[in-house]
């Protein structure tokens, strides 16, 4: 990808959060009809000069730089920039774009409807004949032939079957590499109601939140080009109501979401700490919000009435320090910031609950000098006091996520500690204490990831993530249903099925029904979104 111009540390401290880009309006068509997602892909040569999967996004028109004014060709209405400086300065524009991987062949062959074999030489690395021992350093260049995966209507046989994707139609980009747009990668079940692929600004998503008002769907994600924030809205058919961009700039690291009075707030965490960005209904600015010195990877976690709780890890000596804070509807801090854990590790793979009468935050740390590491649990009142953190599925635990249901708290996690490493999931009081009612949900290699989980009733919905031996990052997503005695209620069915990872999915309660959140894989990347039925 090309190299793109951040901004320097002193423009990120003068940098302002505005809405810079306008909104666009999608006009709903017929949304009573199930609508699958696709995903835009390539084949990438060798020589490329990334690491990515086989199969990425590349977009077609590939511009330097795209303006943050919408074009008047685009077919929608332009509103008012809505710009709400903070500390002074200006914004920036966020950029986009790349540049696309190197061609197997010269671009005079690509483009004659033929599929042609090119000579491709490198220097000589790996085995040697039929297996045997590297060659030496001075071997020279080892030369083969290389086809084009593709050119014109010539497919070379392939399709978006024979890609890992569930259907679709495969056509050839004019970069004689597969483009996967026509490939769907949503897998249909009875459960899924929706599923698409997000038509939204900025390239290489970094960083997802969703959120559920119970009327509407909110998205935000940071894209790699600037780290730029951005916030769209969904309706429960998975139409796209709105889209602002540019709400956060100058190295934003990680973003949260919330539903609350008045709109949405999003916490958007930086080196500088955390930013809250309070957004009203139609995701307009309406305030200032806070600059918080909490850290860079932040969580919001909702409640009833009132303010949520920000949740943000900061760097501290030997581990993460994990800080929480109560904050007003307008991201105004509430409570005084409190530390809940001083030797947090793997930061961004926790969670936090509200719990009825609280909230409880979980994360993989340890227990003081010469503690092991495991999934601890701390509790946090409404009025921002917090506990000592406890301990609640022994050492050798990780990515714990949390989630109420009616009479329970239940706690996902993983366990590493134990002849058969999996994932299970516990019950919990609203102290963090265990509590009976552990339940196996799967072994690698089947399943070891984060599983996000929701309350449904007293049942547990659960999304899983395949095992692909990469933190984070599932080859495939499932969801499954418990009931509070440990029975499957729902057995494990498929949101995606295709070649590439999903990470940093999320799933979150909309009204009767859940929703799933994803980032696929590839470049520059994209988001997914499914709507399912418990």
């Amino acid at each position: 990808m090309a190299s793109l111009r951040r901004p320097s540390l002193l423009l990120a401290l003068t940098a302002v959060i505005s809405a810079c880009a306008a909104e666009v309006v999608s006009v709903p068509g017929d949304s009573s009809a199930p609508r699958d997602a696709s995903e835009v892909g390539q084949d990438v040569p060798k020589d490329a000069g990334v690491d990515v999967p086989p199969v990425m996004d590349v977009p077609l028109d590939r511009p330097d730089v795209v303006a943050v004014d919408v074009p008047a060709d685009r077919g929608v209405d332009v509103a008012p920039v809505d710009v709400a400086p903070i500390d002074g300065g200006t914004s920036l524009a966020c950029l986009t774009g790349g540049t696309p991987p190197s061609q197997t062949c010269a671009r005079a062959l690509c483009g004659n409807g033929r599929i042609d074999s090119c000579q491709r030489c490198m220097p000589c690395f790996g085995g040697g004949p039929g297996g045997g021992p590297p060659p030496p350093r001075d071997a020279g260049v080892c030369c083969t032939d290389e086809p084009e995966a593709c050119d014109g209507d010539a497919l070379g046989g392939a399709t978006c079957e024979s890609l890992g994707y569930a259907g679709g139609t495969l056509r050839c980009g004019d970069w004689c590499g597969r483009d996967t747009r026509g490939c769907n990668a949503c897998a249909i079940s009875a459960h899924t109601r929706e599923c698409i692929r997000a038509e939204l600004a900025g390239v290489a998503p970094t960083a997802l939140a969703v959120a559920s008002n119970g009327a509407e769907i909110g998205v935000a994600w940071v894209s790699d080009d600037g780290h730029a924030v951005h916030f769209a809205r969904y309706s429960p058919a998975l139409v796209k109501l709105s889209e602002r961009n540019c709400l956060g700039v100058g190295d934003a690291r990680g973003v949260a979401l919330a539903a609350v009075e008045g709109g949405w707030l999003l916490a958007v965490g930086s080196e500088l700490g955390t930013r809250t960005v309070p957004l009203g209904p139609d995701g307009s600015n309406r305030g200032a919000g806070a600059l918080l010195p909490l850290g860079a990877m932040p969580m919001l976690a909702e409640r009833p009435s009132g303010g949520p709780l920000l949740v943000a890890t900061r760097d501290g000596d030997g581990g993460g320090v994990v800080l929480s804070a109560v904050v007003n509807p307008d991201g105004t801090q509430a409570s005084a910031a409190q530390e809940l854990i001083t030797d947090e590790v793997e930061a961004g793979y926790g969670s936090a609950a509200w719990v009825g009468d609280g909230w409880l935050v979980a994360t993989r740390g340890g227990r003081g000098a010469g503690g092991d590491l495991g999934v601890l649990v701390a509790r946090v009142e409404p009025d921002g006091r917090a506990g000592a953190p406890v301990q609640p599925v022994g050492a050798q635990t990780e990515y714990p996520q949390l989630g109420l249901a009616e009479g329970a708290v239940w706690l996902t996690y993983a366990s590493f500690g134990v002849a058969s490493p999996g994932i299970a999931r516990a019950r919990l009081d609203t102290r963090g204490r265990p509590m009976p009612g552990s339940v196996d949900l799967g072994h690698i290699p089947s399943y070891f990831n984060p599983s996000p989980v929701v309350g449904v009733g007293t049942d547990s919905l659960i999304l899983l993530g395949t095992y692909t031996g990469s933190t984070g990052h599932g080859r495939r997503l499932e969801v499954s249903r418990i009931d509070a005695a440990g029975r499957t209620v729902v057995d494990p069915y498929a949101i995606t099925t295709g070649p590439e990872f999903a990470r940093a999915y999320r799933l979150v309660r909309h009204g009767r029904d859940a929703v799933v959140g994803w980032i696929g894989s590839g470049f520059p990347g994209r988001v997914g979104l499914a709507v399912v039925s418990p």
